[in-house]
């Protein structure tokens, strides 16, 4: 966590104008869900991985993974979404709490793009 806050890595709001900046820039993006809140980032920042635990401050979340969205004038759709986090390691029904948490949110999220990733899987 310390290189992501020297590269001045901050986790940001889902709706916001960072996120819409973010959106537009069509990279594969990082998220968690802690309470009420959806905060995404960048992936990589300066050459450093950011990690979930960053987004969360190592607190915990409800959900935790990746996701690629793009826009299609004021529409935002979630094409890939998924819930790889080496950190939370979350199980299957935080995807269902992510795609909820994107929707509520006004991004559609595709059915089709959405991929579990089994941890217990050797």
């Amino acid at each position: 966590m310390d290189a992501a806050r020297r590269a001045g890595v901050a986790a940001v709001e889902v709706p916001s104008a960072e996120f819409d900046w973010l959106a537009a820039e069509g990279e594969r993006m990082i998220y968690v869900v802690a309470g009420d809140r959806l905060l995404v980032s960048k992936r990589h920042v300066m050459g450093e991985d950011i990690s979930h635990a960053v987004l969360a401050d190592g607190g915990h979340v409800q959900a935790a993974g990746e996701f690629e969205v793009v826009e299609f004038g004021d529409v935002k759709v979630v094409t890939s979404l998924n819930n790889m986090s080496g950190h939370y390691r979350p199980g299957r029904e935080s995807l269902d709490v992510a795609m909820e948490a994107f929707e509520e949110r006004g991004l559609r999220v595709l059915a089709g793009g959405v991929e579990q990733y089994d941890w217990h899987t050797p």
